[in-house]
């Protein structure tokens, strides 16, 4: 459930740690846009784990989320 707004959420996130790859001074609007999108993630792995549902193994693709040991984790 929602995998669509999480890879979107995601891929932003990858645009943004690739933006500061090179050391760049975070900016606050990118701070404050990082946050959103963590929060929006958090929010939808808490309603899926409180609706019966979680992240199911999506493969070993960059970027995406999987469930090891009942955990859900961030796979880079």
């Amino acid at each position: 459930m929602f995998e669509n707004i999480s890879d979107a959420l995601h891929r932003e996130m990858l645009k943004l740690d690739e933006k500061y790859s090179g050391g760049t001074q975070l900016s606050d609007k990118d701070l404050m846009d990082i946050d959103k999108m963590a929060h929006a993630l958090k929010c939808i792995a808490t309603y899926e784990a409180m609706n019966g549902g979680s992240y199911r193994d999506r493969g070993r693709t960059a970027g995406r989320y999987y469930e090891q040991d009942g955990y859900n984790s961030y796979r880079r």
